[in-house]
């Protein structure tokens, strides 16, 4: 049984409830618990009273006593630096939620720590292993995509990376420039990879986006679209958790800091592009 510790900024979100449920209900055959838990600002009920996990008295002591760490803070990406500060330097296999750093300088500051205490790492959106576009892959990789677009929901600083996690899953993460020609609230984000080819990602932020918004796919094959809607949340959450009890195993992340750094990278260059005025940005 591998012991895992939870890392958060408030436990009382639901990544941290999702994914400790997946990992005692139908993910309990991949031998990973969750031991004890810690969080640097506490909200609400006692999560871990409430769900009988050990709490932590402090992160040094979640991180000791445990083989891996899920360093979540899925609301607080900028203080992911901060935490990893503390735990990376324990060496221990690290999953980072969502992605590293709200900038590639504090996302290269991770690599970094990482690399110099041995600690393996890995970050990734849920959205990157959809059901669906797991269904779809064997399809699309059958041939080299030009063209690629993506609809999703949220705001673009905090869920930006979903929609960018199904692009940049299809077509590689080697962009070149990047333009977002929307608004604050309709991000219109093109990715340039050269070559003519490109995809472009539509999210958009509205008080019903649950409903009106949701993810999906489109790669152009050929001469022919292979799209779908992405639907099996469930089923998203549980292919992330069940890669993530293989990388605490094997310690092998499946997915190398060059593109940990480039998806960040693109996330910024994004907001760059939109705060002058839609200009494309190089990477």
């Amino acid at each position: 049984m591998i012991k895992a510790a939870i890392v958060d900024h408030h436990l009382n979100n639901y990544h941290a409830g999702k994914f400790l449920d997946l990992l005692r209900g139908p993910l309990a055959c991949e031998g990973v618990e969750i031991t004890t838990a810690w969080e640097s600002h506490p909200t609400g009920d006692d999560w871990c009273a409430k769900n009988g996990v050990p709490r932590a008295t402090s992160i040094d002591d979640a991180v000791g006593d445990s083989d891996a760490v899920l360093l979540l803070a899925p609301d607080n990406i900028e203080d992911h630096l901060a935490l990893a500060n503390i735990v990376l330097p324990f060496g221990k296999p690290t999953l980072i939620d969502k992605f590293l750093a709200p900038t590639v300088a504090e996302a290269e500051s991770i690599v970094r720590l990482a690399q110099l205490h041995h600690a393996p790492i890995v970050s990734a959106s849920s959205l990157r292993y959809a059901v669906e576009l797991e269904a779809k892959m064997p399809e699309i990789s059958e041939r080299q995509v030009n063209e690629v677009f993506v609809r999703g929901m949220g705001m673009w600083n905090g869920y930006g990376i979903h929609s960018l996690s199904l692009a940049i899953r299809i077509m590689g993460h080697k962009v070149k420039r990047v333009i977002d020609t929307g608004t604050p609230t309709a991000r219109t984000v093109t990715l340039d990879f050269g070559e003519e080819r490109r995809a472009v990602l539509d999210v958009r932020a509205s008080s019903n986006e649950w409903n009106e918004s949701g993810w999906m796919f489109a790669a152009k094959v050929g001469e022919r679209y292979v799209s779908s809607a992405v639907k099996d949340y469930d089923g998203f959450y549980a292919n992330l958790i069940r890669r993530t009890c293989r990388f605490f195993k094997t310690k092998d992340p499946g997915i190398e800091p060059e593109e940990l750094l480039a998806i960040v990278a693109i996330l910024e260059a994004a907001n760059v592009s939109l705060n002058t005025n839609g200009e494309w940005i190089s990477l």
